[in-house]
């Protein structure tokens, strides 16, 4: 329990000023030395339209090491909420409203988004950091969480006790 105390109270210290810096702006073009690694589309519309009136999505390092090994993953920096601010030809520019950093997690933990629940309860703008491979329908070892709020393109922290995400695995060979 002082451990998810105290990963509640961090998660209310300031940003760090790069992350920050981000909040406001339009992209991409993304700040350099970052990329876009994925993401994931929500809207408070059934309007097909709107699917995609609202992001959450994240930001990783844009260069990698030229020693590091080819197969490595990104190294994730940012988790950004953005909100629809037009189209560049088929490019969807966002203008970002909130930025958390990503946080240090150990090995076999990814990010998850649009297929997670709190209190049981599907809610497809939890985005959570929980550890992948276990034998269950549901992932129950969330290390981090966060819920964007549509109308003010904000993040509120969730415990992540009271989060769980379907094993998109669950039941494969």
């Amino acid at each position: 329990m002082p451990a998810r105390i105290a990963l509640l109270v961090l998660a209310t210290l300031p940003l760090t000023v790069g992350a920050v810096e981000l909040i406001g702006k339009t992209v991409p073009p993304y700040p350099e030395g970052l990329q876009d690694v994925g993401g994931s589309c929500l809207s408070d519309s059934a309007d097909p339209e709107h699917v995609c009136d609202f992001s959450i999505g994240l930001l990783a390092d844009a260069g990698r090491d030229p020693g590091a090994d080819s197969n490595a993953e990104p190294v994730l920096r940012y988790v950004v909420a953005g909100r629809m601010a037009g189209r560049e030809g088929p490019l969807a520019l966002w203008k970002i409203t909130d930025v958390q950093v990503y946080p240090k997690v150990g090995k076999g933990f990814f990010w998850q988004a649009g297929s997670c629940r709190v209190d049981k309860v599907d809610d497809a703008k939890v985005i959570a950091v929980v550890r992948q491979g276990a034998e269950q329908e549901y992932l129950t070892d969330v290390a981090w969480a966060r819920r964007l709020d549509l109308k003010s393109g904000k993040f509120s922290v969730v415990d992540p006790a009271r989060v769980d995400c379907i094993n998109e695995g669950y039941g494969e060979p």
